[in-house]
């Protein structure tokens, strides 16, 4: 819509617009309504009467088309921001939605457009836009969605808005007009102004000439012409404004300006002129205090769930509250500041979604404790479900100071204090686990990792295990435990900002403490060790919060570089966390004395140590036996390893090379001995006591810490879907040949994930999860030992190392069970192996055990670890089935 010509002058503009009513005004009265002078009017009238544009004092038809230029094309009503100074009224409705004085603000609006003569109105919506859908059907007007209203100022509703932009009237949803300011008709591009009082944030324009162009606008005057209301863009002035956005759009900055701030930096190339509206005509409602003010029973009329909460809260009536105004807005929560009978209070609304990352219940737990515990004053009363909260506002606070030792050892005393509580929450934070998930989707997201990235990514692996040692039980903790949570005021200090307290290690809290400040180094830690314990801290318990320090900066970093890989710089905390991460972890595995740690345990010292942690871990694998054990034990606690409470975390780490890192499980088959549970159900995901089979095992594998998780599906690949609800980490490996092929073709597909790996048959009825150890020394089976069986069966020598693989057999032998381990070089031949046999003539009809066991048997060693026939079940058909759970046998009726 670019180059409308300009062919009448103002004068001749306002008389023909003057003119369209049919009112015959005297050139002295005309001269009075458009506020020019007689001699103006009357040349041009005169002009116009030449040119045959009116005729005996009234307009013609050739005058009515000679304004046709000038027609106001249509109204573009900005409705997509949150308006979060009116809080909190539009947490609950769109602040163009409100009803004031009888009337809901835009339809008031749009009938004075309509009435004005626009006819074509559009409406930008971005928040709670749906409560805007019934005007398309009452009014007829279009509705334009804007995407960026969440993360961009208002300019991003004139882009979203901009193929319609042309003679436009540009507004906002919240205005309230005393007298009706549209026009079917305008000469030129202005902004609506009113004379006002200095007030924090308020633009004064500045003005050129007697046609008071805009040139630009200032901020902290005391008295002047303030942008307020309505503007109209004539073609020209749109057209250029679209250029000029478009051109500014990426540059630094520009996200957080309002559209008329990117106008006043552009006014020496953008025509705008200013008009000025007495007082009273144009209101704009920056806060409630106004909108009351304005309409006094708007405080009692409007639906305010906001209002209502808090005057339950604190027992007031809604006229009690006063000056409220925003303190912070966005997708996280929404809070505002007020007054109720002379006291402050800040009331905190989640944002959109955050009930779903946010365990509003644990939060509410926590807040209530640390005010039972006096660590924070400030909460009042929070809704577990709905996640609302209000607290006091306590003024004249100042930040935490990390350098004054007094600040420094009262908020370490608090964080025992909460740790020494006993109060349990019903969640848990591992910042380790919550890490690995972060890593993950990064890999997903094809994030480049920096150089070094995977060097102290297995720096801390190595220490994940040690520091569990120290940990004891969960204890409530903050897990977000820095300087700007702590509020000091004189010589009070609380602890706020809980939402993510949960059950974790206590280290972790002194972790942040130290990760997030950028203030102490490692030696800054050792310091103020003691300030936390209260005393001088052990040898052990400095490794642990060392340890600790580096795991909770690994976790930030990694959260960073999300962050960053999703557009939200981190600008020099990523440096901060990662400093923290490569200084800690460097520190704590010096103090383990040996950072390679490789698997060069004896067999019996494995079992020793495994067995030593599996105690201490609460639980119960069985290693094997050990055959000389007091002079195994004696070398261990020479080495360090074990002391007399058993395994330390030296020993921990000694064992972390044999940590088995993750799990396949092999499900594509299609099971048709077990028919006819299996023609609309995977064998694995039929349910034995009301428990699906695949479910033992994944629970079994999570208990002992094992988390990636690979399920190689086949036959009804969907149905296994549903595990996502209860197991949102597995991931899925499609076997497109499981119809075609045996069950290589499922080994072939995940073979990669084999390396330091328990493989599973995945019809296997585990009923002793003891079987899926955290460690494994070497490559083997499960196997019962028979007498003769005819099943599949391992032949294994003395020292039980597997020499051959076999169906059925009259003598004593292993009875194979589909539970196998695979050390880190076994794995890696796998990958290897298994492609390769599977190429072979007849490698896609074999079972995939005969690859290392019979085909490549030089390349392995396997051994048989044993168990018993009441630790696992191979459910085979549907007998075993009715065997194991008699819910499958249907009773015949008695006749």
């Amino acid at each position: 819509m670019r180059g409308i010509s300009m062919s009448l002058t103002e004068c001749q503009f306002e008389i023909l617009r003057n003119k369209l009513n049919g009112a015959r005004l005297s050139q002295r009265a005309l001269s009075a309504a458009i506020g020019m002078s007689i001699g103006a009017v009357n040349a041009g009238c005169q002009e116009l009467e030449k040119e045959g544009l009116i005729s005996d004092g009234a307009i013609t038809d050739e005058g009515v088309a000679a304004l046709e230029p000038y027609r106001v094309q249509n109204a573009v009503i900005l409705a997509a921001g949150l308006s979060s100074r009116l809080a909190p009224i539009t947490y609950d409705r769109p602040k163009g939605m409100l009803y004031v004085r009888g009337e809901v603000l835009i339809e008031r609006q749009i009938r004075q457009l309509r009435s004005a003569g626009v006819q074509d109105i559009y409406l930008v919506v971005g928040y709670k836009k749906e409560e805007f859908f019934y005007l398309e059907e009452e009014f007829g007007v279009k509705l334009i969605t804007s995407p960026d209203y969440m993360e961009r100022n208002n300019h991003s509703s004139i882009w979203a808005a901009r193929n319609v932009l042309g003679n436009s009237y540009v507004c906002s949803s919240d205005n309230y007009f005393t007298q009706n300011p549209f026009s079917e008709y305008e000469f030129s591009a202005y902004a609506a102004a009113s004379e006002t009082e200095c007030a924090p944030g308020e633009y004064f324009l500045e003005t050129k000439g007697s046609k008071q162009r805009i040139v630009g606008a200032h901020l902290d005057g005391k008295r002047g012409y303030a942008m307020m209301g309505h503007t109209y863009w004539d073609a020209e002035f749109s057209n250029s404004f679209i250029d000029i956005l478009q051109s500014e759009w990426m540059r630094p900055g520009t996200a957080d300006k309002l559209w008329d701030e990117i106008f006043y930096a552009h006014a020496d190339v953008l025509q705008m002129r200013m008009r000025v509206y007495p007082a009273g005509v144009i209101h704009e409602f920056d806060s409630l205090d106004q909108v009351s003010d304005f309409d006094p029973e708007f405080i009692q009329n409007v639906g305010s769930e906001v209002l209502d909460n808090i005057c339950g809260t604190i027992c007031c009536k809604r006229e009690d509250i006063k000056h409220i105004s925003p303190i912070k807005q966005g997708l996280t929560n929404l809070s505002f500041y007020f007054e109720c009978r002379g006291e402050g209070y800040v009331y905190r609304h989640p944002g959109a979604g955050t009930n779903e990352i946010i365990n509003r219940p644990a939060e509410a737990f926590a807040c209530e404790t640390a005010r039972k515990l006096g660590l924070d004053d400030t909460f009042v009363a929070e809704d577990p479900e709905a996640g609302w909260k209000v607290s006091k506002f306590v003024p004249d606070c100042t930040g935490f100071d990390y350098s004054d030792a007094s600040q420094v050892e009262r908020a370490l005393s608090m964080a025992r204090r909460l740790h020494e509580s006993g109060a349990e929450s019903p969640w848990k934070f591992d910042f380790y686990k919550e890490s690995l998930k972060i890593v993950h989707l990064l890999r997903e997201e094809g994030w480049a990792f920096p150089a070094g990235f995977e060097k102290l990514q297995a720096n801390i692996e190595l220490l994940v295990a040690p520091m569990r040692v120290g940990s004891g039980a969960d204890v409530l903790c903050h897990n977000d435990f820095y300087g700007p949570n702590l509020l000091v005021h004189g010589d009070d200090m609380w602890l706020i900002d809980w939402e993510y307290a949960a059950m974790g290690d206590y280290g972790c809290d002194f972790g942040n403490f130290v990760a997030q400040s950028d203030y102490f180094d490692v030696q800054g830690a050792f310091d103020i060790m003691p300030l936390y314990f209260g005393r001088k801290p052990t040898s052990e318990e400095e490794f642990h919060l060392i340890a600790c320090t580096a795991i909770v900066g690994w976790y930030w970093y990694v959260w960073a570089m999300f962050k960053e890989c999703k557009g939200a710089p981190a600008g020099e905390w990523l440096y901060v966390w990662y400093k923290a991460a490569k200084d800690f972890s460097a520190e704590a595995l010096s103090m383990l004395g040996d950072k390679s740690f490789a698997r060069n345990l004896s067999h019996d010292e494995f079992r020793i140590l495994a067995a030593s942690a599996a105690r201490k871990d609460g639980r119960s694998y069985d290693y094997g036996a050990v055959s000389r054990e007091q002079l195994t034990l004696e070398v261990l606690k020479a080495n360090g390893f074990m002391d007399e409470e058993g395994v330390t975390a030296r020993g921990i780490a000694a064992l972390e090379p044999y940590r088995v890192k993750r799990a396949v499980l092999l499900a594509a088959g299609f099971g048709s001995r077990l028919l006819p549970v299996t023609v609309n159900t995977p064998k694995p995901l039929a349910r034995v006591h009301g428990v699906r089979i695949i479910d033992r095992l994944i629970d079994a594998l999570l208990d002992a810490g094992i988390s990636e998780i690979y399920i190689v599906r086949g036959y009804l690949a969907e149905e296994f879907d549903q595990l996502l609800h209860k197991y949102p980490d597995v991931k899925f490996i499609d076997n497109p040949l499981y119809s075609t092929t045996n069950n290589i073709s499922s080994a072939v597909a995940a073979c990669s994930h084999f390396s330091n790996a328990y493989v599973f048959e995945s019809d296997l009825l585990l009923t002793n999860p003891g079987l899926v150890a955290p460690y494994q020394y070497r490559s083997n089976y499960l196997g019962i030992k028979v007498d003769s069986t005819d099943d599949w069966r391992f032949v294994a020598d003395e020292s039980g190392k597997i020499s051959d693989l076999a169906k059925g057999d009259s003598n004593p032998c292993w009875q194979m069970v589909g539970l196998s381990y695979w050390s880190p070089d076994d794995g890696a031949a796998l990958a290897r192996d298994i492609p390769s046999v599977f190429d072979t003539e007849d490698g896609k009809q074999i079972f995939w055990d005969d690859v290392a066991i019979l085909r490549k048997p030089d390349n392995y060693e396997i051994y048989v670890r044993p168990c018993m026939q009441e630790d696992i079940v191979e459910i085979d058909d549907f007998e075993d089935l009715q065997k194991v759970d008699p819910s499958y046998i249907v009773k015949k009726k008695a006749h």
